[in-house]
């Protein structure tokens, strides 16, 4: 079986269509078995993320996906769990996509299983030594100190040191998902979903593969030694996807996208 993957298309952004376009022309040629989009497909508009999906309509072989964070952002009041739950499955469906979260599929003798993935703050630098505070509000204590919203945190100006000063970051999840629930339940949530989707078809299969979209493990987490971007590796992923993973051993890949990174690492079976 011939797999293809890829992940994080932000179609939204005018500077990715094109090349998106070309990567549909790609895939479309290589004629795999099974494509894989792992995430970050558009943004807001649900309108771009159809339009992203129909690039592949000339695909011949089966079509998977999981949506990213990015495909959770909503304005106007709407729900990212309606969105995740109730839209972007029937938008997958009239473009011949399957959206795998709480899907799991079997094509051939292998096994699909996977779902967004979320974070937890557990890949977060702990040598910043920044307060859980400002990871669960998404935003740097440097950017707080400058917005006048240290208030919120119960933190005098003087407590922050240069390094938290620095940190003048947001992620924008804070701005755009709409969740109902802390990002830890959520977490939880979708590791609980992809362990019983895996036990779904692990009978019946004779090889699986993991999908989702944030990282599985902290090996796979790009610091740089900028408390800026380090910041920002809490919202990257969690651990609990890996611990599930390698629990399985006929799990022979598990893919993930949002690093905007190419790497590769072995996750052992326990």
């Amino acid at each position: 079986m011939r797999i293809l993957a890829s992940s994080d298309l932000h179609y939204n952004i005018p500077r990715s269509q094109e090349p998106t376009r070309e990567l549909a022309k790609q895939v479309i040629n290589r004629q795999g078995d099974v494509f894989i989009l792992a995430g970050d497909i558009a943004g807001v508009d649900i309108t771009l993320f159809a339009e992203a999906l129909e690039l592949f309509s000339g695909f011949k072989g089966i079509k998977l996906l999981v949506p990213g964070n990015h495909d959770l952002w909503v304005n106007n009041g709407i729900s990212s769990l309606k969105k995740w739950q109730k839209m972007l499955p029937l938008i997958a469906d009239e473009y011949d996509f399957i959206m795998l979260d709480g899907n799991p599929q079997i094509i051939g003798d292998i096994g699909f299983a996977g779902n967004i993935g979320w974070y937890d703050y557990s890949f977060r630098d702990e040598s910043l030594n920044v307060p859980i505070e400002f990871y669960q509000a998404k935003i740097g204590p440097g950017r707080a100190l400058y917005n006048d919203e240290l208030g919120k945190f119960n933190i005098n100006p003087d407590e922050l040191d240069h390094i938290h000063r620095s940190i003048t970051g947001a992620w924008n999840d804070r701005k755009f998902v709409k969740l109902e629930m802390s990002d830890s339940e959520f977490t939880a949530l979708l590791a609980d979903r992809l362990k019983k989707d895996i036990e779904t078809i692990y009978d019946k299969c004779e090889k699986m593969v993991t999908v989702t979209h944030h990282l599985s493990t902290r090996e796979l987490v790009w610091y740089r030694g900028d408390p800026n971007w380090d910041f920002s590796a809490a919202f990257l992923g969690s651990q609990l996807f890996a611990d599930i993973v390698k629990q399985y051993p006929k799990i022979v890949y598990h893919l993930t996208g949002h690093n905007h990174k190419a790497a590769r690492c072995k996750i052992s079976s326990a």
